[in-house]
């Protein structure tokens, strides 16, 4: 990573989220235990890639409201992973993206 990547907010923002999604329990779980098949984690990999078209980078603001993340984490989870979240975890994760992106 060059200097100019460190003073680079987008580049942050991406780290913000790789880190997120990576220690975000129910996605962790759902991967390690391969509950998206054989391919559990390139459908992690496409996660963070889709939120990444929304989150681009080039606008003050996102291509989807935090209540359209949310809803989109918890049906790609649900539709990927089988993983139905009752804890609501998905909104915490959006959260934490949406005010990264601020």
């Amino acid at each position: 990573m060059s200097a100019e990547d460190n003073n680079n907010p987008y580049t942050s923002f991406q780290a913000g989220v790789t880190a997120t999604l990576r220690t975000w329990s129910a996605l962790k779980t759902a991967v390690d235990q391969t509950w998206g098949g054989t391919e559990s984690a390139t459908k992690a990999e496409d996660l963070r890639r889709n939120i990444f078209s929304y989150f681009d980078g080039q606008s003050p603001n996102p291509k989807m409201t935090l209540y359209e993340l949310e809803d989109n984490l918890g049906a790609y989870m649900e539709e990927e992973f089988g993983v139905v979240l009752e804890d609501e975890s998905e909104r915490e994760v959006a959260d934490l993206i949406w005010r990264m992106y601020e």
